[in-house]
């Protein structure tokens, strides 16, 4: 299994400054193989996006391959974020972009996310977003960007959360290269999720790592009341993921 949406905290920094081994243990516990592992002090503070960045490199580094670095960049400052975005993929190997447009006070529609999806292409990673926030963080808005960069594998973060989940199936459902993950949205959101979209570009995540408590003993259960077939399960938790990380390709669906 794989997460696909998971932060080191600033939380685990101040208690464990770059171990990643207690940030792992309810990974291990539940059987969870590997994360996706996103910034989060980067995504509060312009200011210390270079340092998380680094910090993140650093303790996924240390972690035997089982956290898979993704960094962000200043939304601001289109020369800053473009040295910053190909130092993290090509000098520090690392696997992906987060945005929150919500936090960071930028806009999916401004040219700076158009050159740093540019990049993406490039070194074939994904985009990943936090969605379901108004007004910067909409489900339709990741669309239009896809749908501008066909070659980048983008995102929803959260699939819509609790209130924009049907816009988040709209968008998902006209995008052949944008993926929902499967954290955030209440089970009847879900299940309708699974059941009126492309199970192949679907993922999961728990948002482990903004605190310290162990939220896979709630994610999991809102997964098993979705009652998901042997296949649904292994390409949502498995298959896609791994696919996504290994850049673009077509994919037939899966019921």
């Amino acid at each position: 299994m794989i997460d696909c949406h998971t932060h080191w905290g600033r939380a685990w920094t101040e208690r464990d400054g770059l171990d990643p081994r207690r940030w792992l243990e309810p990974l291990t516990a539940h059987g969870v193989q590997r994360a996706m592992v996103m910034p989060e002090e980067g995504l509060l503070d312009a200011g210390r996006i270079g340092r998380d960045n680094d910090r993140v490199a650093a303790v996924c580094a240390r972690s035997d391959g089982r956290m898979i670095p993704c960094c962000t960049v200043n939304l601001w400052m289109r020369e800053e974020a473009a040295r910053e975005t190909r130092r993290c993929l090509g000098d520090l190997g690392m696997r992906g972009i987060k945005f929150h447009p919500w936090l960071q006070g930028g806009s999916v529609s401004s040219p700076l996310m158009d050159e740093v999806c540019e990049l993406a292409a490039e070194y074939g990673v994904p985009v990943l977003f936090h969605d379901g926030t108004p007004p910067f963080c909409l489900p339709s808005q990741m669309a239009l960007l896809a749908r501008r960069h066909p070659g980048v594998q983008i995102v929803l973060g959260h699939s819509g959360l609790f209130e924009h989940w049907r816009e988040a199936i709209a968008a998902l459902k006209g995008t052949p290269n944008l993926w929902g993950c499967l954290c955030g949205p209440h089970v009847a959101a879900m299940r309708e999720i699974v059941r009126q979209c492309d199970l192949s570009r679907l993922l999961w995540g728990t948002d482990h790592g903004y605190g310290l408590a162990d939220v896979y003993q709630y994610r999991f259960p809102l997964m098993d009341t979705l009652r998901l077939s042997d296949a649904a399960r292994q390409a949502i938790f498995d298959d896609n993921p791994a696919r996504l990380l290994r850049g673009p390709a077509s994919a037939s669906k899966i019921r």
